[in-house]
């Protein structure tokens, strides 16, 4: 097995997908900008709607500008508490404002509201990972797996706390299970190969790492993955190439993002 301190110098621990959704995919912020002005004159003629914020606010959300959706989420709450949905968006955005605790209170009202969505413990539990609560973060992300086995967010996520914690072959089988689930999620082809990297399964790594490549080949992270398996597997004319691929492209960013290209 290579060292946890090799394993972290190649890759930042991976966090999440998407968050939240409007109930629309926005294509462009152009679409997105468009959609906050109709909301604004919605709102101008009806302030007391509190669903017109939820929904403003959730387009802010995938625009990424948080600071806007933290304050309509939270206008939504003081004109009507009954808003879940604007505790569960308030929750996502306050932890990307770098507000983790606040985010996860945001969070806690709304699982209790809905103690069976999976998906809530989930980002509830990939907030406790930022924090480094690792603990609680696998207490949410067991619940959530356990709630619903199919969610491959959850068992990506769970695998993350694992690999942190060393225990490389539960981690593998979390992951192993995201792809199975859905073969797209790139994420986890990348944490698949990560972990197989780790255990020295480099045949295996490589396969992984160029599925990952295939599904997002600006992947800088997975490109420099791909040369630390090239390179352990002796073919370093081939790692030099995947380098200098990877040194073209800007810096991955595993954190939450909105479907705004």
């Amino acid at each position: 097995m290579r060292t946890i301190s090799s394993f972290l110098l190649i890759v930042a621990m991976l966090v999440s997908r998407v968050a939240i959704s409007a109930g629309i995919e926005l294509e462009s912020a152009e679409q997105g900008q468009k959609l906050v002005e109709s909301y604004s004159d919605k709102i101008d003629k009806d302030r007391k709607n509190a669903a017109l914020y939820v929904a403003r606010g959730q387009i802010y959300f995938q625009l990424r500008d948080f600071d806007s959706a933290v304050e309509d989420y939270t206008t939504a709450i003081k004109l009507d508490s009954k808003q879940d949905q604007a505790w569960f968006g308030r929750g996502m955005a306050r932890a990307l404002q770098g507000n983790i605790d606040e985010g996860i209170a945001d969070l806690s009202v709304f699982i209790e509201r809905h103690p069976d969505s999976s998906h809530a413990y989930t980002k509830r539990g990939v907030r406790y990972i930022w924090k480094g609560d690792r603990e609680n973060a696998t207490k949410d992300l067991l619940k959530a797996v356990k709630l619903d086995p199919n969610n491959a967010e959850a068992h990506d996520d769970l695998g993350v706390v694992l690999a942190q914690a060393g225990d490389y072959n539960a981690a593998i089988d979390h992951f192993s299970q995201t792809v199975t689930i859905d073969p797209s999620y790139q994420k986890g082809h990348h944490n698949l190969a990560m972990a197989l990297y780790v255990i020295e399964r480099d045949e295996q790594a490589l396969e992984r790492v160029n599925i990952s490549l295939q599904l997002d080949p600006e992947a800088r992270n997975s490109w420099m993955l791909k040369s630390e398996i090239l390179k352990a597997m002796g073919k370093t004319v081939e790692a030099q190439a995947a380098h200098d691929e990877a040194m073209f492209l800007p810096e991955g960013n595993w954190t939450e993002r909105a479907p705004v290209k």
